[in-house]
């Protein structure tokens, strides 16, 4: 029997596309290929590299990110039509499961490694049922991830080390869909898996790589140090919270095992404004900490990826300015500057929906919006002009060749390290691909900039 797996890409907003960077692959189906039985072929139509073509099948997997959960049902309808079955799962799925049945013969609700096989004994007895519902289980259920399904062209790989997250913070799907409790895979598995990944670069997929217990921590320190122990000669990056930099020696450890990159949370620089996000770890440090926990990491040699969000409800128009004021002068070396969204299944979509405040909500085309590139709400102290307005105007900014290329200096002054400030470097270049795919702006590239560390992105030197 043939399995078919595809990963849909939105053909709303495509500008993460225009750089390999950013292209990971869909970590799910290596998982899902590795536990099914061997009496099936597996095949993956990857969007990221390949248009979709209609291929034959006896079944057909699909998942998706709500911003491309449209582009899903899109295909699934096309094999519906041909009498082809078709199973949808992932987070946008199990947060509006109704929804998907409308779409998809039967509905992964939740974790996919308890169901699996049950579902494909049940399509094969003919007895499929309309929703499975995942157990959260031990992360030692996690197979060895099958790499061998993707395409060879991405540039970077990926794998997990943990699940769940005990911060509930308003706008995240983590908590809902992975629990609260910090579970954590077996360290020699996920050590296994990065020496047999192809690719040199890879990212953890980790919410927060060092969680935030001393079991935690430790779990993260044993993976450095086998990653040494092993040579493993591979450069990586992954998420993590600001109490990253209140551990010198785990950062020591990261860097001295590849990390170059790391992801923080940061989303305001007031306290109006992290509250509004329930971002209790950030407001515990306090805000006017930001910068010296933003150096401590730098120090060592890894630049910082700062996440912000403008439209939280404390944000009025001189809120947005002043944020992006911050960025600019802020110790963090490449920034992700999103608009709220609410996403199904966070207290931010239940409290905006009760609210009325919903105004992209012609489902499921406008999941489209949801990319947090777009005002999708009414905003509480601005009109969705004026925050549409101001973006445009901090995007133009933020990623203004001029910033860009001094925080590009900066970062490399303070890590000391051409590898983790070029990354930062490319990283921005990704969000200013985006930010041309909304306006039609020129695109200046990455080559044009950096010169002679393109070989360095691309592996070659």
């Amino acid at each position: 029997m043939k399995l078919l797996l595809i990963n849909p890409v939105s053909q709303f907003r495509k500008g993460f596309l225009n750089s390999d960077i950013t292209r990971f692959p869909p970590l799910a189906y290596g998982i899902i290929s590795a536990l099914t039985p061997e009496h099936w072929e597996v095949e993956i139509i990857d969007e990221n590299y390949d248009p979709f073509k209609f291929k034959e099948a006896d079944l057909v997997g699909l998942t998706g990110f709500t911003s491309s959960i449209y582009r899903a049902y899109q295909i699934a309808e096309i094999y519906k039509k041909n009498n082809i079955p078709v199973v949808i799962g992932g987070i946008h799925a199990s947060m509006m499961p109704d929804e998907a049945a409308n779409f998809a013969d039967s509905v992964v609700v939740g974790e996919v490694e308890s169901v699996w096989k049950k579902l494909l004994e049940d399509f094969e007895n003919g007895q499929m049922r309309k929703f499975y519902h995942g157990e959260r289980l031990s992360l030692d259920n996690i197979p060895p991830i099958d790499y061998s399904i993707f395409n060879p062209a991405y540039l970077v790989s990926s794998t997990l080390t943990t699940r769940g997250c005990p911060f509930d913070c308003e706008f995240c799907t983590v908590t809902a869909f992975n629990g609260g409790k910090y579970r954590m895979r077996p360290v020699e598995n996920v050590l296994d898996e990065i020496e047999k990944m192809p690719q040199d670069k890879f990212f953890f997929v980790d919410d927060n790589i060092i969680g935030y217990s001393k079991a935690s921590k430790e779990h993260a320190r044993q993976i450095f140090q086998g990653i040494i122990d092993r040579g493993i000669k591979k450069t990586w990056w992954s998420q993590a919270s600001l109490n990253f930099a209140k551990e010198p020696e785990l950062l020591k450890l990261a860097y001295e095992s590849g990390c170059r990159l790391i992801f923080i949370g940061v989303e305001a620089e007031t306290e109006e404004g992290l509250i509004s996000t329930n971002k209790k770890l950030n407001k515990k440090i306090g805000v006017e900490k930001f910068n010296e926990s933003f150096d401590k990491i730098r120090e060592v040699g890894i630049a910082v990826l700062g996440s912000f969000i403008f439209g939280l409800d404390s944000d009025g128009v001189e809120d947005i300015r002043n944020r992006r004021e911050f960025i600019k002068n802020a110790n963090v070396d490449c920034y992700q500057t999103g608009i709220l969204t609410p996403m199904p299944g966070t207290k931010t979509f239940k409290r905006m929906d009760a609210e009325g405040r919903i105004v992209r909500n012609n489902y499921p085309k406008d999941w489209e919006y949801y990319s947090v590139y777009d005002v999708t709400f009414k905003p509480a102290k601005m009109s969705m002009n004026e925050l549409e307005s101001e973006m445009k105007d901090l995007w133009y900014d933020v990623y203004s060749k001029k910033n860009m290329m001094k925080k590009f200096m900066s970062g490399l002054r303070k890590t000391k390290n051409v590898d983790s400030a070029s990354w930062a470097l490319a990283t921005n270049f990704s969000y200013r691909n985006m930010m041309v795919d909304l306006f039609g702006d020129d695109v200046f590239t990455i080559e044009s900039l950096i010169g002679p560390y393109q070989k360095m992105m691309k592996g070659d030197s």
